[in-house]
């Protein structure tokens, strides 16, 4: 695709200036990251309580819920706090959050309460919160307006390709 469009004359995505503009591609890497790390947050945690805790299905349901939760209600918090002079910081602190949920995760052993589990999954549903608004705007302030179409969908690519190279990823990790 690159090299079709590296060629053309107006070309859907702009290769060259991509390859440029530094700032998109540390911002593309970071979506990379929490789309890897929101495939792996999603896949972990049922495969957890069913299997180790032996939890039936409707709790494990409820029990997840704390990482769309936490998405939803700091994606509005994180928005009406950021005047989107502030979108590079707030993505900053998101990442941070949604790193020390998956530290807390990784250090978690099943001898303590499957609650808390939940509770690390609101965590990242905070940073979550705070990553994906700013994020996406902060990619859009890297082009300008007769680009932001072109990369807005090259960023959700990003995501999804990252989502399923972690699917991927913590697959493999489940059936070792």
């Amino acid at each position: 695709m690159f090299k079709v469009e590296r060629n053309k004359e107006t070309p859907v995505v702009n290769v060259i200036n991509l390859i440029q503009n530094k700032s998109l591609l540390v911002y593309l890497y970071e979506t990379i990251a929490f789309g890897f790390a929101s495939a792996i947050i999603f896949l972990m945690p049922p495969y957890l309580f069913e299997t180790v805790f032996k939890l039936n299905s409707g709790l494990t349901g409820i029990l997840v819920l704390g990482a769309p939760i936490g998405l939803v209600l700091f994606s509005r918090i994180s928005s009406a706090h950021n005047n989107y002079l502030k979108d590079n910081s707030f993505s900053k602190v998101g990442l941070s959050i949604i790193l020390c949920s998956l530290l807390l995760l990784s250090l978690y052993q099943t001898s303590l309460p499957y609650i808390l589990v939940t509770i690390c999954l609101f965590i990242y549903g905070v940073g979550g919160g705070y990553f994906q608004p700013a994020n996406i705007s902060v990619i859009m302030k890297t082009t300008d307006i007769t680009s932001q179409g072109s990369i807005g969908s090259l960023q959700r690519i990003v995501q999804n390709v990252a989502i399923a190279m972690g699917t991927a990823t913590g697959s493999v990790f489940l059936n070792m």
